[in-house]
């Protein structure tokens, strides 16, 4: 029998982690539809019944990276208390598989469970507003969402391997501790890319991100360039790649855990 993954070890073990944390994962879940429908119903209220594309698309966006971080921040809770972390490393499965079990859960379920949520709530709120529904008024598809809606998935990734990983490296309060790191990192990365331009392009030029333009001042006018679409698409790939270093670091991280 293969000592890293057996289909048959893995899937009796997606099994146990399913009916143990059923309750927990039904609460949660409930919890997420209730935020989206505060935050879609708030907005739709104070705009008179409507709610158009872009409130969707930025209540998609805000809801499933916070709620998806949060979610994920519950993966390999074990690990933080030594008596559940005793049953945790020696049940008879292997630590690849017990990272799968809570990648599939964190990542790929969360986000199928999530949009499909989504649209549900979505939908009721828009029909318990206007009626007849208005053409401003209709729901968002996230199959046919342009290049600028589609980078939150490439950016939920990147927050899901940061979390998974500090799950694994922190044993107390990760979440905060890997929320911290991150806002560091963050900071860090705009002083950087700002220097850069003004190193390239001159004093005055600023920018937030790399690969997201930058705008310049001169007296009382300002300009702002934008990188070409070719170009933009390498933050993709940056971020993607970055995120897969997460999950392999997160996965030889839990493989050094001990009893």
């Amino acid at each position: 029998m293969n000592n890293t993954f057996n289909i048959t070890r893995f899937l009796l073990l997606f099994k146990k982690h399913s009916i143990e944390h059923a309750k927990t994962y039904l609460l949660s879940f409930v919890v997420l539809l209730g935020m989206v429908f505060l935050v879609l119903g708030f907005n739709s209220y104070t705009d008179h019944g409507l709610i158009n594309g872009k409130t969707q698309q930025l209540s998609f966006i805000f809801i499933m990276l916070i709620g998806g971080s949060i979610f994920t921040s519950m993966s390999f809770i074990e690990l933080g208390d030594k008596k559940k972390a005793i049953p945790f490393l020696s049940l008879p499965a292997s630590h690849f598989e017990k990272y799968l079990v809570a990648w599939l859960y964190s990542y790929a379920i969360f986000q199928v469970i999530f949009i499909g949520g989504f649209y549900v709530v979505d939908y009721i709120v828009i029909h318990l507003g206007t009626t007849p529904v208005e053409e401003s008024d209709k729901q968002i598809s996230i199959f046919a969402m342009d290049d600028k809606f589609s980078v939150c998935f490439v950016v939920y990734a990147l927050f899901n391997g940061l979390t998974l990983w500090g799950a694994v490296f922190f044993e107390k309060i990760h979440f905060i501790k890997t929320a911290f790191i991150f806002f560091i990192c963050l900071i860090i990365l705009v002083i950087l890319n700002n220097q850069l331009l003004n190193l390239f392009l001159g004093k005055g030029a600023e920018g937030s991100v790399p690969f997201g333009g930058a705008g310049f001042n001169e007296d009382t006018h300002f300009w702002r360039i934008y990188p070409d679409k070719s170009i933009t698409q390498y933050s993709n790939y940056v971020m993607g790649l970055t995120a897969l270093l997460l999950w392999v670091s997160a996965y030889f991280r839990l493989k050094e855990k001990e009893i």
